[in-house]
């Protein structure tokens, strides 16, 4: 048996202990107790030890404890990304629309790893052949300024400036197009659909016409590459 007070191992028969000279509560009847935090076995409510497996009663298990505590971060941290899958908006643009959308894809157009809703997609799709429109027009006028000055260059600055444009709306579609299959948690790599002859265009359509999914949240609208 250990002494309450001190933890010094004294007879189970002794009530005062040769050490420190407490006497032990449990040999007087109905002792207030409480349960060794060890053994669980009624010890009395002011022991520092437990008379019978002597283990200090302000003992702290700091791996168990700091166990429990990371369980409990974790629990925390799952509902968390719970709360965020339930909370995933259907666009990034809080009011898609033609201005809105078609910025978002003109910036994000070297973005592959993010998700971009349906709404924003097709709206910057419209966005981006107005601006073909424009960029037509705004080219139709520079040539015949060009044309004044040096008529042998038109043809150059002709299929440089539409070079130039053709790229950027391509990379820019494909991009929003990938961004669009990850919304719809389809693999980026069904991007190349487009390259089969004939329906290749048509499959793509079917799927970036999807509505959003959560099935799979690798992708949000904040992520960056």
């Amino acid at each position: 048996m250990n002494c309450q007070r001190c933890g010094f191992s004294i007879k189970e028969s002794e009530q005062y202990c040769d050490h420190c000279g407490m006497k032990q509560e449990i040999f007087t009847e109905g002792f207030e107790a409480k349960k060794c935090k060890f053994c669980q076995k009624n010890i009395p409510v002011n022991a520092n030890y437990c008379q019978y497996c002597g283990k200090d009663q302000a003992f702290i298990d700091v791996e168990s404890f700091s166990e429990k505590v990371t369980v409990a971060e974790k629990t925390d941290v799952d509902n968390l990304d719970e709360s965020k899958k339930k909370e995933l908006l259907l666009n990034e643009s809080a009011k898609p629309g033609i201005f809105t959308s078609t910025k978002l894809m003109l910036k994000d157009m070297f973005v592959l790893q993010k998700r971009m809703g349906r709404a924003d997609f097709w709206w910057s799709i419209a966005g981006i052949f107005l601006l073909s429109l424009i960029f037509g027009m705004v080219m139709g006028e520079t040539l015949v300024v060009v044309n004044g000055f040096s008529p042998s260059s038109v043809e150059v600055v002709e299929r440089i400036a539409i070079s130039m444009w053709m790229t950027l709306v391509y990379i820019s579609i494909t991009t929003a197009q990938i961004r669009r299959l990850h919304d719809c948690s389809l693999p980026g790599i069904l991007i190349l659909i487009k390259f089969l002859f004939g329906f290749g265009d048509f499959l793509l359509f079917l799927l970036l016409i999807l509505p959003q999914s959560k099935r799979d949240m690798s992708y949000t609208f904040n992520k960056k590459q």
